[in-house]
C-alpha cells in the first residue's frame, strides 16, 4: 500500500494553503482544511458577504490552516521517537558550571551533569532531526491561541479539542512521524467544518453529522484498495444523502448521489495497478463538491 502523502521523512515546518511544505503538493490534499471550514460557514447560513464576514473568514482560515494544520504536520509528521530513544542511552555532554561549594555527587552536581547531557543531546540529535518542527510549533501555537480568542469561545474550545486530537494521533503512531488517514480526516475535515459553523452561528446536530460523515470517506480514500474502505467511503456518503432526504432536501440529495457515481467509476483503477495517490487525486474533488452541496442544503 502506498504511503499517505502527509507522512514525510523530512521535518515539516508548516502546512496547508499558507505554508505548503508540510503537506502534499496536490491541490485537493492541502486544500482540505480550508475547504471544510468554508463548508461549515456555508452550513451555518450566516455568511452575509459583508466586509466583517470576510475578515472573520480570513481569521478562520488562518486558524484551521496556519494554526491547527501546522501543529498537526509538525507533531504528527515528525519522527520524535528516534531522538527520544537515543536520549534514553545518552551519556555524552559536558556538565554545566555548578554553583560555588557544590560537592561532587550532590543533587546540584547531578542536575549540572544532566543539564549538560540534555544540551548536548538537543544540539547533536534533536535539533538536526526535529528543529524545523520545533520552530513550526513555536510559531503555530501562539497563532492558534490568539486567533481562537479573536473568533470566540467556541473556537477556543475547538482549538483545545484539536490539540487533544493531535496529541492522540501522534501518540497512536508512537511518534514515528506517520500521519494515519483516520486522524488526518478528523483534523482536516471534521474540526475545521465545526469551526467554520461555530464562527458564524450556533452549531447544529445536522451540521456536525455531516462533518463526521464526510471525514470518514476523506480518510478512507487512502485505504481504497481495501473492500471495507470502499464500502465505508460510499456508505457514509449515502447516509449523508439520506440525511438530506430526511431534511426534505431532495434536490441536494439527488445531486449528492450523482457525485458518488464518478467515485465509483474510478474504483477499477486500483485493480489495474494505478497508485492510491492517483485515485485520491481524482476522487477527492468529487467528494469536496459533495461536501459543499450538503453544506449548502443545510
Amino acid at each position: 500500500m502506498e504511503a499517505n502523502p502527509h507522512s514525510t521523512s523530512q521535518n515539516p515546518t508548516a502546512s496547508g494553503l499558507i505554508c505548503l511544505r508540510a503537506r502534499s503538493t496536490h491541490l485537493v490534499t492541502w486544500l482540505g482544511p480550508a475547504w471544510a471550514a468554508w463548508c461549515g460557514v456555508v452550513a451555518s447560513g450566516r455568511f452575509d458577504w459583508q466586509r466583517q464576514d470576510w475578515m472573520q473568514l480570513a481569521l478562520l482560515i488562518l486558524l484551521v490552516d496556519g494554526g491547527w494544520s501546522t501543529l498537526w504536520a509538525a507533531l504528527g509528521g515528525t519522527d520524535w521517537a528516534t531522538p527520544l530513544r537515543q536520549w534514553r542511552r545518552w551519556r555524552s555532554g559536558k556538565r554545566l558550571a555548578t554553583p560555588p561549594y557544590t560537592l561532587p555527587g550532590s543533587p546540584g552536581d547531578d542536575v549540572s551533569r544532566w543539564l549538560g547531557q540534555l544540551r548536548a543531546w538537543w544540539q547533536d540529535i534533536l535539533w538536526p532531526a526535529c528543529g524545523s518542527a520545533v520552530l513550526a510549533i513555536a510559531v503555530a501555537l501562539p497563532v492558534t491561541i490568539v486567533l481562537g480568542a479573536l473568533l470566540g469561545m467556541e473556537s477556543v474550545l475547538l482549538s483545545i479539542a484539536t490539540l487533544a486530537v493531535i496529541q492522540l494521533g501522534a501518540a497512536w503512531e508512537s511518534g514515528r512521524g506517520f500521519i494515519a488517514p483516520g486522524w488526518d480526516a478528523i483534523i482536516a475535515v471534521t474540526l475545521p467544518w465545526l469551526a467554520g459553523h461555530a464562527a458564524f452561528g450556533p452549531l447544529k446536530l445536522s451540521s456536525a453529522a455531516m462533518a463526521l460523515a464526510f471525514a470518514l470517506p476523506w480518510g478512507s480514500t487512502w485505504r481504497a484498495n481495501r473492500a471495507w474502505a470502499r464500502v465505508l467511503s460510499i456508505g457514509t456518503q449515502l447516509l449523508a444523502a439520506a440525511l438530506l432526504i430526511a431534511l426534505r432536501q431532495s434536490l441536494a440529495a439527488s445531486t449528492l448521489l450523482l457525485l458518488i457515481v464518478p467515485q465509483l467509476a474510478i474504483f477499477p483503477w486500483l485493480q489495474r495497478g494505478h497508485p492510491l495517490s492517483q485515485y485520491v487525486r481524482y476522487a477527492r474533488p468529487w467528494l469536496m463538491a459533495a461536501m459543499l452541496v450538503a453544506a449548502w442544503a443545510l
